[in-house]
């Protein structure tokens, strides 16, 4: 039995000619004969009868044809379904976020992607971690996207650079360096560093910036978090090296910036081997492009 058997069987149930219900299809009436026989031997059982030659249901026909109705009216339901799918208007797609890219990148992403898709039925789940874990998750398959730093490590994930933030050393406002207009690499050496933990994608930036051994840092507190080192610079445990974003605003501390500008790359990361969903393939290329999308 499939979907044209169980069309030309509704149709020659509704008409009760061969003849018509074959205008109707458009196909052979010796096509349609054949599709009927073909049912008939599948349900060992008659599904019609003629009278005066007039083709009627018989019992059996008419539970066939209750349920006909349901099988094509579901294919027909998923195939609109699928339609949506494939324009990108239903699924689930989940973003992994490091730092404070969930609040400058994302909701902009979102925004753009509802302005597109005013009717959609899309779920999105945001979850945050530092870049180890994203890249893990990304592995996994738990996440389909990750917005984070780039790892050189994860070979089978696909890095898209979008964004380039400049590094920034953060100092209390009573610190030494707190007047100066921009500070050198040196400047920052002569004193503690907060920075963060082995975790985070930016592990090893600070010590690059600076162009020494991660080793011959004088740190004074590693962390992970990009708020609670920005307290801990106003609190005066040390200073801080740190990609300049919207929530240092909100410490009352020092920004200042490098001589020679440094920036943070800021990557959009996917398995490459995986076929994404259209809904996860949409919001990638809007991630890409976050840079250039206003709200």
């Amino acid at each position: 039995m499939n979907l044209n058997q169980l069309k030309y069987f509704m149709v020659l149930a509704r008409v009760g000619s061969y003849s018509e219900a074959a205008y109707q299809l458009n196909i052979a009436q010796s096509t349609l004969s054949q599709a009927i026989i073909k049912l008939e031997e599948e349900f060992e059982t008659p599904l019609f009868y003629s009278e005066k030659r007039v083709s009627y249901l018989t019992g059996a026909g008419s539970i066939l044809e209750k349920e006909a109705q349901k099988i094509i009216g579901n294919v027909i339901e998923s195939k609109e379904m699928i339609a949506q799918y494939l324009n990108g208007n239903v699924g689930n797609v989940t973003i992994g976020v490091s730092g404070s890219f969930g609040v400058t990148i994302v909701p902009q992403v979102i925004k753009t992607y509802q302005r597109f898709h005013p009717e959609n039925l899309v779920t999105v789940k945001v979850v945050q971690g530092n870049t180890n874990r994203l890249v893990q998750s990304i592995r996994n398959h738990d996440i389909d996207l990750g917005i984070c730093s780039y790892s050189p490590r994860d070979v089978d994930v696909q890095f898209s650079l979008i964004k380039r933030e400049p590094y920034v050393v953060m100092t209390s406002n009573n610190h030494e360096l707190a007047n100066q207009n921009t500070v050198s690499e040196q400047d920052v050496l002569k004193y503690p560093i907060i920075t963060f933990s082995a975790q985070s994608g930016a592990y090893y930036d600070v010590a690059n910036i600076l162009g020494v051994d991660i080793n011959q840092l004088d740190v004074a507190m590693y962390v992970d978090d990009s708020a609670m080192m920005a307290a801990m610079v106003e609190a005066g445990i040390g200073i801080a090296v740190i990609p300049r974003i919207y929530l240092l605003e909100n410490f009352n501390i020092a920004i200042l910036p490098f001589e020679t500008v440094r920036y943070r790359d800021v990557y959009c990361a996917w398995l490459k081997y995986q076929l994404l969903s259209p809904v996860a393939k949409e919001f990638r290329s809007l991630i890409q492009q976050s840079a250039n999308i206003t709200l």
